[in-house]
This record gives structure tokens, C-alpha cells and sequence, in this order.
């Protein structure tokens, strides 16, 4: 059980992880202003929106809020705090230590991932050439995506996904966005990874496709995120191409996998399970109903590729856990056999 001092102590530590990897990469009067509110509000903000001539925003569990000029938040736009373009843009040069042309491939992929795994989504002008972004001009917006690792958020998850001390069941998390599953996916890594002293199981070889960034939320190639011992990352790299790299090079005994559902993703997790190797991924979806209509993962459901199907929302907060489905038999799964 968790005390209050443990819990007080818990949000000041976040606080000053805030202080240090992402406010200092805030113009000084946005900067300021934000560090005016009080660091148990602080604690608990998942996004701080940045948009040209549009109120300053910061968003939690517990909805979006409007931050006004003496640094109170506010659910209705009254007393706004307007953000300039020109804040943007010198926020973009602290995020890029004034080299813009240096993270130019990660702003063609509209975001770049601070040291700590916060991630920086971009909109602006895109540059289109040949059929690709080339480059996104006149940004007029940044959405800084607080990263937070959750320890311990999917134990209650381990025992669907573990069949025996020496297998798993391939799974697919599915929640609509916003309710944890790539937390969820990131703690089942490092527990894979790791093992779990407690169930006795001996950790195993695990493979991330991070094709965004969001599971290991590497820096300069490094997780900056616990992801586990044995667990090696694949950062940046297309989810279809980046299995079968990983399944070449890197033998593991699962891979990972972020938000499947694109094409090519059908042919290459079927690959990963032919290959008899394991594999747990998530996709967008409110039930198992709404995943059918989706070429790719109803070929994935029909071809009985993954063994399980556990759903999440935030009915409880994110990451409840909804139902667990059996990829067999499609029924729902009241309790592990392990």
C-alpha cells in the first residue's frame, strides 16, 4: 500500500523530471507562467499544447484546462494565456539546441522525442515532394506528450499472457487512444524481458519495433525508458520491415509492437508467428467487433494469429481492463490456465 508521504514524494520527484526535461524547453514567460502552478496540478498533466494565436493548454486524466495569465488553469477560456508563433518557434530552437536542420528526418515524421522519452508532435506546412514530406515549415503548433512509465501497470495482465514458465500467448491489446496500452505494452517488455520472480518465470529475449518512438522512447539511439535486460530496441524503423530485421538479427523469443492495422502489417505478423516466435501488439479499437472492420487485423483475427485479445478503456482510469478474449474460441476468458 502506498503512503502519502510515498505518494507527495512520487509527484515531486515527476515535478522536477518536468523541470528538467521538458519546461527548459519552453520560451522563459511560458515557462515561468507554467512553473506558477503548483506542482501537485503539475503532477498529473499528460500534454501541453502549444498552438499560433490560440490559448496555452495542458491536458490530464482529468480532461484538457486552459492556462490563464497568472498561471491558474481554468476549464473555460476566460482569462487566457494566448501563445505566439514566435514562442513556437524558439521553443523548436531549444528542443533542436538551435540546429534545426539537425532533426530535420525526425520533423518530416511530425514529432521529435526529448531525453526522457517526451515526445514533440509538430504541425505546420508540409513540404511535399516526390509523394513524401520533405520537410514541415511555418510550424504553428507543438504538442509535448508528457512520457510517464507506469511499473507494475500490467501485472494484472501477466497471467492472460503467460500460458506456462516457458511459453507466452501471443496478444493484442486494444483500447481506444488515450487508455494506456502503450504504457501497458512498455511494463509487459520489462517484466517479459526481466521475469517475474513472483510467478516464477525466468525472463526471455524480447524485440521492440518502436516505429514512433512511444515504447522505448529512444534518445540518440538509447531507451530512455525501462523496457527490460533482455529487450532490444528497433527504434524509428516501419513496423512491417522492422520485424523481419528483427527476427533476422536478433532472435528474439517475442517481438512488440506498436498500433498495428497498415498495410503489410497482416503479412509480417504472420511471419513473426510462422517463424514461431511471439508476438504482442496493440491496435485502436473500443471492442473486438470494431477491429473486424479492418482488412488488415480481420485477416490477423480469422488466420487465429494471436491467442488472446485483451481489451482496456478508462472506465476506472487508463488501463482498466475490460475483457480478455480467447483467439481460439473467440469467448471471453475468465482466468488464466497458468
Amino acid at each position: 500500500m502506498v503512503t502519502e508521504d510515498e505518494e507527495i514524494n512520487k509527484k515531486k520527484s515527476f515535478y522536477n523530471v518536468l523541470k528538467e526535461e521538458i519546461f527548459n524547453y519552453l520560451p522563459l514567460e511560458l515557462r515561468n507562467l507554467i512553473l506558477s502552478i503548483s506542482p501537485k496540478e503539475l503532477s498529473t498533466i499528460e500534454e501541453i499544447r502549444l498552438r499560433a494565436g490560440k490559448p496555452l493548454m495542458l491536458e490530464s486524466c482529468s480532461g484538457d484546462w486552459f492556462v490563464n495569465q497568472s498561471g491558474g488553469l481554468e476549464k473555460y477560456s476566460t482569462n487566457e494565456r494566448v501563445v505566439f508563433q514566435h514562442e513556437i518557434i524558439k521553443a523548436l530552437e531549444l528542443i533542436s539546441q538551435n540546429s534545426i536542420y539537425a532533426f530535420l528526418e525526425d520533423i518530416r515524421n511530425g514529432y521529435i522525442t526529448l531525453k526522457g522519452g517526451h515526445r514533440v508532435g509538430i504541425c505546420g506546412r508540409a513540404v511535399i515532394e516526390g509523394g513524401t514530406v520533405k520537410n514541415i515549415k511555418d510550424i504553428s503548433a507543438l504538442n509535448i506528450r508528457v512520457s510517464k512509465e507506469v511499473r507494475g501497470c500490467s501485472q494484472k495482465l501477466m497471467k492472460y499472457i503467460i500460458k506456462n514458465k516457458n511459453d507466452i500467448y501471443s496478444t493484442l491489446l486494444v483500447s481506444p487512444p488515450q487508455c494506456g496500452k502503450t504504457t501497458m505494452l512498455r511494463d509487459i517488455a520489462r517484466n517479459l524481458s526481466n521475469g517475474i520472480k513472483s510467478m516464477g518465470v525466468h525472463g526471455i529475449k524480447v524485440g521492440i519495433v518502436d516505429e514512433r518512438s512511444e515504447i522505448g522512447s529512444c534518445h540518440k539511439g538509447i531507451p530512455q525508458n525501462d523496457v527490460g535486460v533482455r529487450t532490444d530496441v528497433l527504434d524509428g524503423c516501419p513496423k512491417a520491415v522492422g520485424m523481419t530485421m528483427m527476427l533476422r538479427s536478433m532472435s528474439p523469443k517475442v517481438i512488440i509492437t506498436d498500433e498495428i492495422g497498415n498495410s503489410g502489417d497482416m503479412e509480417a505478423v504472420m511471419q513473426v508467428i510462422n517463424a514461431g516466435t511471439r508476438i504482442i501488439a496493440s491496435a485502436h479499437g473500443y471492442n473486438i467487433s470494431e477491429l473486424k472492420t479492418r482488412k488488415e487485423v480481420l485477416g490477423l483475427i480469422e488466420q487465429r494469429a494471436f491467442e488472446r485479445y485483451i481489451v482496456l478503456d478508462n472506465s476506472e482510469g487508463p488501463g482498466t481492463l475490460k475483457e480478455v478474449i480467447d483467439g481460439t474460441t473467440m469467448k471471453g476468458v475468465q482466468q488464466s490456465a497458468f
